[in-house]
């Protein structure tokens, strides 16, 4: 009865070798997905919208542990925030669907809202994601449909 513990080792071997010769960075590089100060303006919404609110997104996503986290900085909307969510499937210029709403978001013209979210591949797709098939927006009275928009645009540390 020794066989399937030595076959379970012998078929491990390459992984554990695999590991051994992969450092911390190389890991990070190759799984860690980033956006930084990805933009948010009117001019992304669908149909583009003229305002003076601007934002950005900063976001990194894990497919170690398939969370992505974010952080949302906005200023200058024509009144308070009403909502605030990510939307998809919507590349650039197209119109998505709700996927997930951002719970708490601060009801003021300018602040920050950060947040984690498992992709569970029901909902948020890592392929999708990605893809930058993901936007944020936030909403307002004025601009109930979304006043600012940003698309979710990750890429691998260079």
């Amino acid at each position: 009865m020794r066989f399937p513990k030595l076959t379970a080792f012998l078929l491990s071997l390459p992984l554990f070798i695999l590991i051994s010769c992969t450092s911390t960075e190389e890991v990070e590089r190759e799984n860690i997905y980033y956006g930084v100060a990805l933009p948010m303006t009117g001019a992304q919404e669908t149909p583009p919208i003229t305002v003076s609110a601007t934002g950005t997104i900063d976001a990194n996503y894990n497919r170690f542990t398939k969370t992505l986290t974010y952080k949302v900085t906005f200023s200058g909307l024509t009144g308070n925030a009403t909502a605030a969510h990510i939307h998809g499937l919507g590349e650039v210029g197209v119109k998505a669907d709700v996927v997930q709403t951002f719970s708490g978001f601060p009801a003021k013209t300018s602040g920050t809202y950060s947040g984690t979210l498992l992709v569970e591949e029901i909902r948020i797709k890592e392929e999708d994601l990605l893809n930058g098939r993901y936007y944020i927006n936030i909403h307002t009275a004025a601009n109930s449909q979304g006043e600012i928009r940003g698309q979710l645009i990750l890429t691998k540390k260079q």
